[in-house]
């Protein structure tokens, strides 16, 4: 009880961050020394991280405006950002910062990896006002670098650990490119290559926590090591086993759920090796309150609050929904995880993101046991691929390249049915459900328990998008008309962003692309839009940038299916107007 009381104090001090003078916090643990009663432990968390979270946010001093010119050394892996530019977290002389740099430099920028040195030359602003996302990773400065005088390779920690990321990802090179991105992101959480209709087809389906590490990678590192240390002293083997635990953290760039994970196992190694095991749920607790007394912000960070709720509902609800719903172990207990995992992050995602996709239930049913796979292969016969090379590799990957289209099919299958969203009220009943399973040991019919649960379910489906309709979404204004739909592209945003817009909102394939500048916003979107709906026809103007499309000019006619239109230039781009349909020879109607 105190463990979890402790958990719970220590989140709830690091969200709220009440001012707490530094001899109540003194006393709260003299009191907590004297009587460790689980009541005083609560408040005793409560004050801890509240202090130490305050104290944080005040040792946050922005870096003040001017030129810079010093080291830098990367603490993620720099990765695309707008119009031939990079971005990544830095660290200066001790504080974090964020970097990124355009056109020529940036390519001397993004061939880095996290853990290594650059000497740069450019200029130091302060965050933005209002930038919760940069509070909560400490960082107190933007960095814009002009130019990298000189590099440096790192500590050998960083070595070793980009050396195992390089021998990955050199033995992935048979793989194709979307193989061996969704490959990379499962394996180390590398989720850099991944191309927006793939990452949005995987965020349709729920599966956006395959292309992340989390507990589950963690959990098969150690399986993988811990039988090589049978013979071991129980002292040895411990630490050991905590070494690994810190490399894969740095291999995997202390991803928030990787250090959920990582202390998770390490409490239970602990506990383990001092001869006083512990179940998940203890140490799922003494997990989180640990992280939280060593960083109070990381209670703010999304990632993190995702992978502890996952957790909890694992720990907490799949055991007894397994008992309790009955049928053949190989479907009753990857259900039961699911199922758990999916109501403890339902909260969070409703309150951060809205409806939750309906398909993420049987999608993670359908592609978690080849999810497994693919991360043990991939930690130990992925390494011997990257040392043997071609075309030993080839022949290693083809298991890998089997599990990953599976993957990537029920991800897409997933993506192109009917829009449906759990709200609110769905995921209340869902919970209620649970809850009955649970309390209610007769009802253990598996048949039964999921028709009631699809039977109480609230599905919110996409609006309608019909002809006449016409709408703005993220720069893409989409006019649907009698015989199509036509896209015309007006400073687009990002093309994760955009995709999953039009996903949710039903969108079809598209007769006409319009890409009204032709730059390189524009280019990006319409090979998005290409590879999710297929060769759709696409204009744009004079001297533009984007791929197989056709160059047009005010007064062009044009045949587009049924419609007859005419392009027009407006404010240095073009657009189009309807004309109607062609006559009945085929023909444009005269202008």
């Amino acid at each position: 009880m105190r463990s979890h009381l402790f958990a719970l104090g220590s989140l709830a001090g690091a969200l709220v961050l009440v001012p707490v003078p530094g001899f109540v916090v003194v006393g709260a643990l003299g009191l907590v020394l004297r009587r460790p009663h689980p009541i005083p432990v609560l408040v005793a968390a409560l004050l801890v991280t509240s202090w130490l979270g305050n104290r944080s946010l005040d040792g946050l001093e922005p870096m003040v405006s001017g030129p810079f010119e010093g080291w830098v050394t990367l603490v993620e892996d720099p990765r695309s950002s707008g119009s031939f530019g990079v971005r990544a977290g830095a660290r200066v002389d001790g504080h974090r910062v964020s970097i990124s740099a355009h056109g020529p430099v940036s390519g001397r920028v993004s061939s880095r990896l996290a853990g290594e040195q650059l000497y740069v030359v450019g200029r130091m602003q302060p965050p933005r006002a209002g930038d919760d996302w940069a509070k909560w990773r400490h960082e107190v400065g933007r960095l814009t670098i002009e130019s990298v005088v000189d590099t440096a390779r790192g500590s050998p920690i960083a070595r070793l650990a980009n050396r195992v990321r390089g021998l990955l990802t050199d033995g992935a090179g048979p793989l194709s490119r979307t193989d061996r991105a969704l490959y990379l992101g499962m394996v180390i959480g590398d989720d850099r290559g991944q191309s927006p209709v793939v990452a949005d087809d995987f965020r349709a389906a729920g599966l956006g926590h395959l292309l992340v590490v989390s507990g589950q990678n963690v959990a098969f590192v150690l399986a993988i090591v811990a039988p090589l240390l049978a013979a071991s002293r129980p002292g040895v083997r411990v630490v050991i086993l905590c070494a690994v635990l810190v490399f894969f953290a740095v291999l995997t760039r202390f991803e928030p759920s990787v250090l959920r994970a990582v202390m998770m196992a390490g409490v239970s190694i602990g506990a383990v090796g001092a001869g006083s095991p512990i179940d998940g749920r203890k140490a799922l607790s003494l997990a989180v309150g640990v992280l939280l007394l060593i960083d109070p912000l990381l209670a703010h960070v999304v990632a993190f609050q995702l992978s502890a709720a996952a957790t909890a509902g694992i720990v907490w609800l799949a055991v007894p929904l397994g008992d309790r719903i009955g049928g053949p172990t190989v479907i009753r207990i990857p259900f039961a995880t699911t199922a758990a995992a999916q109501i403890g992050v339902a909260p969070l995602l409703l309150l951060t993101f809205g409806p939750v996709p309906l398909a993420s239930l049987p999608a993670n049913l359908l592609a978690g046991p080849a999810s497994g796979p693919v991360m043990i292969w991939g930690c130990t016969a992925g390494l011997v691929a990257g040392v043997t090379g071609e075309p030993v590799a080839a022949l290693i990957h083809l298991p890998t390249r089997l599990l990953l289209a599976w993957i990537r099919f029920v991800a897409h299958a997933a993506a192109v049915a009917p829009p449906a969203m759990v709200g609110p009220i769905g995921w209340l009943l869902l919970a209620a459900m649970a809850a009955l399973v649970i309390l209610r040991p007769r009802t253990r019919s598996m048949v039964a328990t999921m028709a009631l649960g699809l039977s109480i379910v609230v599905v919110a489906g996409a609006p309608a998008f019909g002809p006449g309709h016409t709408t703005v979404v993220d720069g893409v204004e989409l006019r649907a008309t009698e015989r199509g739909l036509i896209m015309v592209l007006d400073d687009p945003g990002d093309p994760r962003g955009v995709l999953e817009e039009l996903r949710r909102m039903g969108v079809g394939a598209p007769i006409l692309i319009i890409a009204s500048d032709g730059d390189l916003a524009d280019a990006l979107l319409v090979l998005s839009l290409r590879d999710r709906y297929g060769d759709v026809a696409v204009l744009a103007p004079e001297l533009h940038r984007v791929p197989g499309a056709r160059t047009a000019r005010g007064g062009d006619r044009l045949q587009v299916g049924a419609m007859v239109l005419e392009v027009v230039d407006v404010d240095g781009g073009i657009d189009v107007v309807d004309l109607g349909a062609p006559d009945g020879r085929g023909r444009a109607p005269p202008g």
